[in-house]
């Protein structure tokens, strides 16, 4: 083969690589209670040396409105928590999505967990 064939492929599997690793991560998600309100979509980008991160919520039954809360688990490199937000109450009605915007005020937060509790009926 080629060189500037082996650069390519290279360069296309690792740009699967980057892609697959970026991708939503249900190791950052914890919902508690009933499944009723899914995380379609998260990612975390950096700010200086602050995590920002953004997540989109979705409720997708046509019948209900859906109330819950949400926190966020703030973790350094060594996988300890260094903070957390307090539990904020959001409401999604029927087949409605809401995007939540959250940043830490800790510097050097490398990983988050978004908590999700949603209560029984």
């Amino acid at each position: 083969m080629s060189p500037t064939k082996n650069v390519l492929i290279s360069l296309s599997l690792s740009t699967l690589l980057v892609a697959f690793f970026s991708g939503c991560s249900s190791k950052n998600i914890n919902i508690i209670g009933e499944k009723r309100v899914e995380i379609t979509k998260h990612k975390s980008i950096q700010e200086g040396s602050f995590l920002k991160i953004m997540a989109e919520l979705e409720n997708s039954d046509n019948d209900e409105t859906e109330g819950f809360v949400y926190q966020i688990e703030w973790y350094d490199k060594n996988g300890l928590i260094k903070d957390t937000t307090p539990w904020k109450a959001v409401t999604i009605h029927n087949n409605q999505k809401v995007q939540i915007v959250e940043m830490t005020n800790v510097p050097d937060i490398v990983d988050y967990n978004i908590i999700v509790s949603v209560p029984n009926k």
